[in-house]
């Protein structure tokens, strides 16, 4: 269904065309008539509720298409106004030529936000015009200046606040732009501007709440969860870990906040998949872990062996064997791999292989003094038990 007449159509198209003014002067009259005629054409237009009454969203299909093609004409004249522009710039008459292109602009801006008004269901799906959206993009850019201010006097993570700045812009600048867009950009923003006190955390939870789905976002807190799971050496603390924030997660989506336009998941989900993923390879571990020991049964069997050390020094004690050649290099996976699997630690009774060899890197003073400290009782012991303390 179409309730654009074929008469506005053809004005449109036809009529306004910029090569109608080429070689020719028009009365004051005939302009006075484009006014009227467009007055005419666009107060039907504004009658639509009056066609489908209330916020009928059963129309909401028909409604949007017809939006979405005075969309279309205000484009046209657009055009005529600015990539034609060289046709008619030249006309004796250029400066009324302009004023009514203008006029023609400003007439389907305003129908625009009337049916907009009368439902605002279909703000959603409007287009933009190329009319309007010089102003848009400006509005969003000084939005994009004061929260590049306000993130910059806050305690946020240089690597987040630029990954949030970016993704503004790259909403903004998108190809399509529609008012959703703008609105969810606009929200967003005033949202993260009233928190006075924003610091990495809180500006990760307001992300999430309001659906930041971009893929740079995601990752950003995927290899958090990451690189946390990293530092926990027991398995079945990285199992809790997990659970805790899922849990932490399931309640940031209790707060429904804006919706990102376009996306196709939800960010909520897209993170709680990888959680549930993440915590069903640490427990499938787990249990290999379990069938190859029966837990401290084995252990003291042998097949499993307590050393007296925490996992840092353990792990920085195989990392100098590494290091001094009593173990070999190659395959350095496969070596943390068997001490996690046949050892385990007072406090730790299955360590986490990757855990074990990031902490043979990734080494506090505190631990390489304590290892210093062992070593030199094992030096003393040799002193002491092979009168050594006499030689060099």
């Amino acid at each position: 269904m179409s309730l654009i007449s074929e008469q506005l159509q053809l004005f449109v198209n036809d009529s306004l065309n910029p090569q109608k003014f080429a070689g020719n002067r028009f009365s004051n009259k005939e302009f006075e008539k484009w006014r009227v005629f467009l007055k005419n054409e666009t107060s039907k237009l504004k009658r639509l509720p009056a066609i489908f009454p209330g916020k009928q969203r059963q129309n909401k299909a028909a409604i949007s298409g017809i939006l979405n093609q005075v969309v279309d004409l205000s484009n046209v004249v657009n055009c005529y106004l600015t990539k034609l522009h060289p046709i008619w710039k030249h006309h004796p008459q250029a400066d009324v030529i302009r004023a009514n292109y203008q006029h023609t602009c400003n007439a389907f801006e305003d129908v625009i936000s009337s049916l907009c008004q009368a439902y605002s269901f279909t703000k959603e799906l409007v287009k933009i015009t190329n009319f309007n959206l010089p102003q848009v993009k400006m509005h969003l850019k000084d939005q994009h200046n004061l929260l590049t201010e306000h993130l910059n006097k806050a305690n946020v993570e240089e690597r987040l606040k630029e990954l949030v700045l970016h993704g503004f812009s790259q909403l903004a600048h998108s190809k399509d732009l529609r008012w959703r867009d703008e609105t969810y950009i606009s929200e967003l923003t005033k949202s993260l501007l009233r928190k006075s006190e924003l610091g990495t955390k809180s500006l990760i939870e307001l992300l999430i709440i309001n659906n930041f789905n971009l893929p740079e976002f995601f990752h950003y807190c995927v290899n958090d969860w990451r690189n946390r799971l990293v530092e926990i050496p027991g398995l079945h603390e990285q199992q809790e870990m997990l659970l805790t924030e899922k849990d932490y997660l399931y309640n940031l989506n209790l707060e429904k906040g804006l919706q990102l336009p376009g996306a196709s998941s939800l960010l909520y989900n897209d993170l709680n998949q990888f959680l549930s993923e993440k915590y069903q390879f640490v427990k499938q571990l787990l249990k290999l872990r379990r069938d190859a020991v029966t837990d401290q049964e084995r252990a003291k069997a042998g097949v499993r062996f307590l050393i007296n050390l925490p996992v840092p020094q353990f792990s920085l004690f195989i990392r100098m064997q590494i290091e001094k050649g009593l173990l070999p290099k190659e395959n350095i996976g496969d070596l943390f791999n068997f001490f996690a699997a046949h050892f385990y630690t007072p406090n730790t009774l299955f360590m986490s292989a990757d855990s074990l060899q990031k902490k043979s890197t990734d080494v506090e003073f505190s631990t390489a003094q304590k290892m210093k400290g062992q070593l030199i009782g094992m030096l003393n012991w040799l002193n002491s038990n092979f009168n050594l303390s006499n030689y060099n």
